[in-house]
């Protein structure tokens, strides 16, 4: 018998585009066989539901995840559970707390000889206490922001001419302070002069993530595009290092967050949707085009953060 997965009314997915679609029904019916997908953090919550979406429109997909084995088990269940014209899917390691690491994954690829058409810069940390990357960077700035950041300009030479890059970042985006990220990323000082906060911290690495969209938006050629999203509000492991609370926060969100299915939608809506094209850095949250902050709109403090995170990369 074959294997079936959501099935979908285009036309009534069109209609119903909002908080409460999944990933799938934000496909629209539209498929992407030939097409080639990297998802970062695809072993767990909507990083899985955005490579399964992917994959059942056609596209191979590579699952590029801090754990092989645990990527490998998803992709395992994935493939059991995707209908039978469902894209490939491929386990690659990618530690995005470590430039290494990103060098390697990026080498694999280029090496591949493949044309990358969506990059899906997905995986993330939250309210970590005060860590540092391998390189020095605290670490949630590092891996949400810095790691991406060389991973995606890594890439750019390979990606097609009607490529996308999709930036999960958060409405706490609004809460996050420009100086703050160019100072962590500047001072290696930057935590004796203020204190460190693991939720703002949080907050900086997101509004990084829709500064990060704005500069490489400028930088894309005519045809290619790059969006951040906010997901929504989902109870996955990304409240993992929280601790107790971090439980008691999974635990008050049931009821009415977004399922991983719901929250993955608007990354495969930026990736997919066919309205996009020409709005490049745009920001998007319930699979509509939505308002980021002043700060996330400010096209100099995407310039300065540019510079200093090629900075950083090149020097590592």
């Amino acid at each position: 018998m074959e294997k079936t997965l959501h099935a979908v009314d285009p036309m009534s997915a069109r209609s119903a585009l909002g908080k409460r679609t999944t990933a799938v029904e934000a496909l629209r019916g539209q498929r992407l066989d030939g097409r080639t997908a990297i998802v970062t953090g695809a072993s767990s919550g909507i990083g899985v539901e955005t490579a399964r979406a992917l994959a059942f429109a056609g596209a191979h997909v590579v699952l590029a995840c801090r754990s092989v084995a645990s990527g490998e088990q998803v992709a395992a269940t994935l493939r059991a559970e995707l209908p039978n014209d469902a894209g490939r899917l491929e386990v690659a390691a990618l530690d995005l707390a470590d430039l290494d690491s990103v060098r390697a994954f990026i080498q694999g690829f280029l090496a591949s000889g493949r044309t990358l058409d969506l990059l899906i810069n997905n995986a993330g940390v939250m309210a970590r206490p005060l860590t540092l990357t391998a390189q020095g960077i605290e670490s949630q700035l590092g891996i949400n922001h810095l790691g991406h950041f060389a991973l995606t300009t890594g890439l750019l030479p390979v990606l097609g001419p009607t490529g996308r890059v999709v930036t999960v970042a958060s409405s706490v985006h609004t809460r996050g302070k420009g100086t703050n990220v160019l100072d962590t990323l500047t001072s290696d000082r930057a935590f004796t002069t203020r204190r460190y906060s693991r939720y703002g911290s949080y907050d900086d690495s997101k509004l990084a993530n829709v500064l990060f969209t704005r500069g490489l938006a400028t930088r894309l050629a005519p045809g290619q595009s790059a969006y951040s999203i906010h997901p929504g509000v989902i109870g996955t492991n990304l409240a993992r290092s929280m601790g107790v609370i971090g439980k008691v926060f999974v635990l008050f969100l049931k009821g009415f967050a977004k399922s991983p299915a719901q929250g993955a939608a608007t990354s495969v809506f930026a990736a997919t949707a066919p309205e996009l094209a020409g709005q490049s850095g745009i920001y998007l949250a319930d699979c509509a085009v939505a308002r980021s902050s002043p700060e996330g709109q400010d096209a100099e403090l995407a310039e300065r953060l540019w510079a200093v995170s090629e900075q950083i990369v090149a020097a590592a």
